[in-house]
């Protein structure tokens, strides 16, 4: 009788369950074969014996990358196995879920000499139902209201009234509301000075983000030269440095007294939908070039892990 050999494992194990990733995993699929760097993908009908099959050894990969987990309940249920079976990951669950609460990286990045909107944190709306009013002076008359840890900043309207705190924190009522000075941005040539940077195993890709409309176009060398936007690099890498991850985005405007102000700290995970397929997506171009990144990391990390 000849004995069984396991599977060798992937380099990549790649968790996935919203429909618009598919672009994505498919991209960085490509990446991945182009650098030989293998992987195993689960998709939506996968995840229910996840856990379990990596508990069994079914599935090993010495790198993972899990883009479900954010949304809780069922979808984290694989997240202790994972641990327990996969030595890397690309982003540390601890150190999301560190980044995830905007109060954290508000204080780091203050405290590392970058700029940040003024913030005022309210009580969540279970924690404390009736709220007395706030003085809202320090705002400037307008502002924004989120959920201490809510995703990217989407589409915004700026808020002007206690009215609308009262109202808004009602849509995430165990979560406590940050009201956060809004940001309107000076005009570069005709353009908004608002950008969304994405951060990719120590490179950055920096976009052209209108916050009013979150339409995305790269920024050019030309463009880089002509405004001086190669802060925008340099203020992510320290973003990067104090947040440990390796795929994020983040946000970043040139305000109306020339100050340039991180608006939106760190997103993970990110929204990687494609501009051909999604008006307010991510330029194809920028997207592959991630892929590439996250690729040749992997490849790299690949070689010192053994199981």
């Amino acid at each position: 009788m000849t004995a069984s050999h396991p599977r060798p494992p992937a380099d990549l194990l790649v968790l996935w369950a919203w429909e618009y990733d598919a672009d994505f995993i498919s991209l960085l699929e490509d990446a991945c074969r182009a650098r030989g760097v293998t992987t195993t993908i689960c998709g939506p009908d996968d995840l229910a014996e996840l856990a379990e099959r990596l508990d069994r050894g079914e599935l090993r990969a010495k790198i993972g990358l899990d883009r479900i987990w954010d949304w809780g309940g069922e979808y984290e249920r694989h997240v202790p196995a994972m641990q327990r079976n996969i030595p890397l990951m690309v982003n540390d669950y601890a150190r999301v879920r560190h980044a995830w609460n905007k109060l954290n990286m508000h204080a780091a990045l203050i405290q590392h000499g970058l700029y940040v909107p003024y913030l005022i944190i309210i009580p969540s709306y279970e924690e404390q139902p009736i709220l007395p009013p706030v003085d809202l002076t320090p705002l400037g008359g307008q502002f924004s209201v989120k959920g201490l840890h809510s995703g990217g900043s989407g589409v915004l309207q700026p808020a002007t009234r206690w009215e609308d705190v009262l109202r808004q924190r009602k849509e995430w009522p165990s979560d406590q509301t940050i009201l956060q000075a809004w940001v309107e941005p000076k005009l570069l040539g005709g353009r908004r000075a608002w950008f969304r940077v994405f951060y990719a195993c120590g490179s950055t890709f920096p976009c052209w983000a209108d916050d009013r409309t979150h339409v995305h176009e790269p920024v050019t060398p030309q463009d880089e030269a002509r405004f001086q936007l190669g802060i925008l690099r340099s203020m992510t890498q320290q973003i990067a440095g104090l947040c440990g991850l390796n795929l994020f985005s983040t946000e970043i405007a040139l305000d109306q007294r020339n100050i340039w102000q991180i608006c939106d700290y760190v997103n993970e995970p990110c929204d990687y939908r494609l501009k051909s397929t999604t008006p307010n997506g991510v330029p194809d171009e920028v997207v592959a070039a991630i892929c590439d990144r996250l690729a040749g990391w992997v490849k790299r990390q690949a070689r010192f892990i053994s199981i």
